[in-house]
């Protein structure tokens, strides 16, 4: 096998090499160490397996430019952030080579490593973000061009109290920032109230669509204003321009685990310009100016979600 020359210097050991139609690297494995420079700090790719966290060697992957898009460490690198060094078993570059996110952890989960092993072997950041300084166990931490924090994930188990436009809040799975410090979104912990365009609305997705922190269900404009959310407590009720009244309310549906159950399916609400939408249904648009609104209560009568059966 042949020296393979990257613009990080000389890859004496390799495997698996993609490339680019170019001809560049797209990807490849190293198997053999090699520390790389980057704007963050060196880092080693991993080259070799020595835990039972990790039982398969993963490609470092390329920019057609020649820059490092992702790679995973053989160890934990300390790299270098505006928030202060964090140590990373995962990195992810922009197309300049600028840092995109990191991941505190990169194991391999399988039938005989799961998510509370990862879990267990996570530990706490301590980190001073816009929205107040927090300590918790995080997936990965992601950044904007110009350093500042996007997005953090935290690991299922973990819960913070964060200082929102709406005030302090308890949260879990993640928060998303604008650039420039600002929340953009949360995932509230427990049913929230907040005040809206129509009134109380008790915010709360007891079954979020993702696992990562960059979009939750708490939306927030750059004002503070609230422009997104899910509730399972609250229903609208809504007086169209013809007196018609309807009503837009969490529904049920039959539980994964047991069909004799059903549970509670939240109703999202957008607040867009003059408009609100439910469900994200362009079909369930109303306008502000030509109808009325109200906010009451709704009683949940199905369970919330859970997907571990007996």
């Amino acid at each position: 096998m042949k020296t393979l020359t990257t613009k990080y210097g000389a890859v004496p050991g390799y495997q698996n090499l993609e490339t680019h139609t170019s001809g560049n690297v797209a990807s490849l494995i190293f198997t053999e160490r090699v520390e790389i420079k980057t704007p963050v700090g060196v880092i080693v790719p991993q080259y070799s397996i020595e835990d039972h966290g990790r039982r398969i060697l993963k490609p470092v992957f390329f920019y057609d430019n020649g820059n490092i898009k992702k790679a995973p460490l053989q160890d934990a690198a300390c790299i270098d952030t505006n928030y202060g060094k964090i140590a990373a078993e995962l990195v992810m570059f922009y197309n300049d080579g600028v840092l995109k996110k990191l991941f505190p952890l990169n194991g391999k989960l399988s039938g005989y490593w799961g998510e509370k092993d990862e879990y267990t072997l996570a530990e706490d950041l301590e980190l001073s973000l816009p929205c107040g300084r927090i300590r918790a166990k995080m997936i990965n931490i992601a950044f904007y061009e110009s350093g500042n924090v996007k997005s953090i994930t935290l690991w299922p188990q973990e819960i913070v109290e964060v200082s929102t436009p709406i005030g302090s809040m308890r949260i879990r799975v993640g928060i998303s920032f604008y650039e420039d410090g600002s929340i953009k979104s949360v995932e509230p912990a427990q049913p929230f109230v907040v005040e809206t365009k129509i009134g109380k609305i008790s915010a709360y997705d007891n079954d979020p669509e993702g696992i990562m922190g960059d979009i939750n269900s708490l939306q927030f404009s750059k004002l503070g204003e609230v422009t997104s959310l899910s509730t399972i407590n609250t229903a609208i009720l809504v007086k169209t321009v013809s007196g018609e009244e309807v009503k837009h309310a969490p529904s049920e549906k039959e539980s994964l685990c047991n069909e004799q159950m059903t549970v509670t399916v939240p109703l999202q609400i957008e607040f867009i310009n003059e408009k609100i939408r439910f469900n994200k249904s362009v079909s369930d648009e109303y306008y502000f100016p030509e109808n009325s609104f109200r906010a009451v209560n709704y009683e949940k009568k199905a369970a919330n979600p859970f997907y571990v059966c007996n």
